[in-house]
C-alpha cells in the first residue's frame, strides 16, 4: 500500500529490500518510470529484479527512450546510485515489481471496477456474455487484458483507471 488512498499492489522498496534481492541472487535490476493514481508524476518508479544480466538487458531494450535503466547492484557505483534514490528526502517513491497474484488481481479489480467499466464503455467494446479482465505485468508495465467472447483488448492498467 502507498501512503495515498489508492490501492497499489506493489511494495515500497527500502535499502534492506535491495540487500534481500542480492542475497537471493537477483542483483540485476531495471528501474523505470511508474504511473499510479495518487503518486507524483516523474517521481515514482518500479524496480524489477533479475538473476541474469541478459534478462535485465532484454527488459531494458523493451523500454521507451528515458523510461528506465538497468543497474547492476554488484557494482558499488550502481548500488550507491539506487540507494540515493531511496533516501527519504529524495522525493522519489520506488516500488518492487513483484508478481501480481490472484489475491492482488482480485483486489485491483474490486478497487477499480468503476474505472475499468467506464474504460470498457469508452473503447466501445461489445459484450458477448460477460467481460473478463486479466491484470498482469509485462516489462514493468501493469497491463490489463479485457476479453468478451472472441474480442480482446489490452492496455496499460493506469490508462484505464486514471
Amino acid at each position: 500500500m502507498t501512503d495515498s488512498l489508492f490501492y497499489n499492489p506493489f511494495l515500497r522498496i527500502k535499502e534492506d529490500t535491495l540487500k534481500k534481492l542480492m542475497g537471493t541472487g537477483k542483483p540485476y535490476v531495471v528501474i523505470q518510470r511508474f504511473q499510479w493514481p495518487g503518486q507524483p508524476l516523474q517521481k515514482t518508479f518500479l524496480l524489477s529484479a533479475y538473476a541474469e544480466e541478459h534478462e535485465a538487458r532484454y527488459h531494458e531494450q523493451e523500454l521507451r527512450l528515458n523510461e528506465g535503466k538497468a543497474q547492476n547492484l554488484l557494482d558499488l557505483s550502481h548500488y550507491q546510485t539506487v540507494i540515493k534514490l531511496l533516501k527519504t528526502g529524495s522525493g522519489i517513491a520506488m516500488f518492487f515489481n513483484g508478481t501480481i497474484d490472484a489475491r492482488h488481481e482480485k483486489r485491483l479489480q474490486k478497487a477499480y471496477v468503476k474505472s475499468v467499466s467506464a474504460y470498457i464503455h469508452y473503447i466501445r467494446m461489445k459484450k458477448e456474455d460477460h467481460f473478463d479482465v486479466r491484470i498482469f505485468v509485462e516489462y514493468g508495465r501493469l497491463k490489463a487484458e479485457i476479453t468478451s467472447g472472441e474480442q480482446s483488448h489490452t492496455a496499460l492498467f493506469y490508462d484505464m483507471i486514471k
